[in-house]
C-alpha cells in the first residue's frame, strides 16, 4: 500500500471517521506488511509519526494495537520488527495506574516463532443430550438431521435449529445441549428463539412449547434472543435459584458456579428477575447480580458483558482470578497459582481466535509471570 494512502487512513483511524471498510484497509495493510523486513521498517516509521502527543489519549494508542494484534495472523517464519510505541503502548492489556510506553522502550522481538507448548482456542461444539439419555457429539464440521416424536432438530454451521412437527401428538420430550470447556454453540428453540451458549454451559428444554409458558434452565452463560409471545411467557431458570421472565426481549445470563454471583444483563426489552421473596424490573444497560437471595441493580459495561458473543475477552477492570477464570474454561485449560496471588487489575480486550500462547505473551509483556506446561496447565507465580 501507498505510504500516503496508509497516512491517510491512520489519520482517519485516529479522527474516528474511518468507515468499516477503510479500518478492514488499513489493518489488512499492517496484518500484511508485518511479513516482511522492509515493509515492517516502513510501518514502523509511519506509525511512529502518528505517535500520540498531548492531545491524542493512551487509548487511542492501545485500541490501535488490540486491533493490529487481533488482524495479524502470522505466515512466515522468523520475522523481526520493531516495538515501537503501536506495539508497546501496554500491550493491549494496561495496568490500573500503568505509565504508557514509548518509542524504544521494548526491544526487538520474533512475533512467529512457534512454541513448543500451546493451546488451540476454543470453537464450536457441544453433546447433546436426547429424552432417551442418548448421547450425539455436536460440532463445526458436521451437518445432521436429529428425528425425535415432537420436532426434528438440524445441525449445520455451527448451530443447531428445532423445527416442530405441528401434526405430532406425542407427549413432550425435554433435550440438554452441553458445552464442554472449549466450545460454543448455538441453538434455535423450536419458538425461534435463538440462544448463544458460551463454554462450560448447559440448557435443558422441551423439543416443543406447549401451555402457557415457555421455560428453560441454564448452568454457566448463555445470551438470549427471545421471540415475542405476550401469551406464552419466557422464562429462564438458574441452579442457584434466580428465576428470568421475558416477553420478548435480548439478555446474558452468567451463571457459572465458580462466579461470586449470578448475573443477569438485559440489552433491549424489559425483564423481571426474582430469587426468593426478591424481585427486580430490569431497564435496557442495566444487570441483576444476584448473591445468595439479594438482588443489587447495577449499570455494567454492556461490551463487556457481551464480549465473549462478539469473539472478544475485555478484561476491562478485571482482576487477575477473573480473567484467569475466563482462559480457563475458553482454552480447557486448569490454572495453578505458585504462591501468593499477585494484585493486579487488568483492563483492554484481545480476540478469542488468539491461541493461548499469544495470551500468555501479552501478560508476560505486562510482568506477569506465567507459564504454560505440557500438561495443558497455566502456572502463575509472584
Amino acid at each position: 500500500m501507498p505510504s500516503a494512502r496508509l497516512n491517510y487512513l491512520l489519520h482517519r483511524y485516529y479522527d474516528k471517521t474511518c468507515t468499516p471498510a477503510e479500518k478492514a484497509e488499513l489493518l489488512t495493510a499492517i496484518g500484511s506488511g508485518l511479513q516482511d523486513e522492509p515493509a515492517a521498517e516502513l510501518l514502523d516509521e509511519l506509525l511512529t509519526e502518528h505517535m500520540p502527543d498531548s492531545n491524542t489519549s493512551a487509548e487511542q494508542a492501545d485500541q490501535l494495537y488490540a486491533d493490529i494484534l487481533a488482524a495479524v495472523q502470522p505466515r512466515k517464519k522468523n520475522v523481526t520488527i520493531q516495538r515501537s510505541w503501536w506495539a508497546a503502548a501496554a500491550a493491549v492489556l494496561l495496568l490500573a495506574g500503568a505509565v504508557a510506553l514509548w518509542p524504544g522502550s521494548l526491544p526487538r522481538k520474533h512475533f512467529a516463532v512457534k512454541p513448543s507448548t500451546d493451546v488451540a482456542p476454543g470453537k464450536s461444539k457441544a453433546v447433546l443430550t436426547l429424552a432417551d439419555g442418548s448421547l450425539v457429539t455436536l460440532d463445526s464440521a458436521i451437518g445432521q438431521d436429529i428425528q425425535q416424536e415432537a420436532a426434528t432438530a438440524r445441525q449445520q454451521n455451527g448451530q443447531l435449529v428445532y423445527e416442530p412437527d405441528a401434526t405430532a401428538t406425542a407427549i413432550i420430550q425435554y433435550n440438554t445441549l452441553t458445552t464442554p470447556r472449549g466450545g460454543q454453540f448455538r441453538l434455535v428453540l423450536p419458538d425461534g428463539t435463538q440462544v448463544w451458549l458460551n463454554a462450560a454451559s448447559s440448557i435443558h428444554y422441551p423439543t416443543v412449547f406447549t401451555g402457557k409458558e415457555r421455560t428453560v434452565t441454564i448452568t454457566g452463560e448463555a445470551y438470549f434472543e427471545v421471540t415475542k409471545n405476550a401469551g406464552m411467557p419466557f422464562r429462564v431458570n438458574t441452579s442457584g435459584g434466580t428465576m428470568v421472565e421475558v416477553l420478548g426481549t435480548r439478555f446474558n445470563i452468567n451463571a457459572y458456579a465458580d462466579e461470586d454471583a449470578i448475573r443477569t444483563t438485559l440489552a433491549e426489552g424489559a425483564v423481571k428477575v426474582s430469587s426468593g421473596n426478591e424481585q427486580v424490573i430490569l431497564q435496557p444497560g442495566q444487570q441483576a447480580q444476584v448473591t445468595g437471595r439479594q438482588i443489587q441493580v447495577l449499570r455494567p459495561d454492556m461490551a463487556q458483558v457481551l464480549a465473549w458473543k462478539n469473539g472478544i475477552f475485555n478484561f476491562e477492570n478485571s482482576s487477575l482470578e477473573e480473567v484467569m477464570r475466563q482462559l480457563s474454561r475458553w482454552y480447557d485449560v486448569e490454572v495453578v497459582y505458585k504462591g501468593r496471588i499477585p494484585d493486579r487489575v487488568f483492563g483492554g480486550e484481545l480476540q478469542r481466535s488468539l491461541p493461548l500462547s499469544q495470551v500468555l505473551e501479552v501478560l508476560r509483556d505486562m510482568k506477569l509471570n506465567v507459564q504454560l506446561t505440557a500438561e495443558r496447565r497455566i502456572e502463575v507465580m509472584p
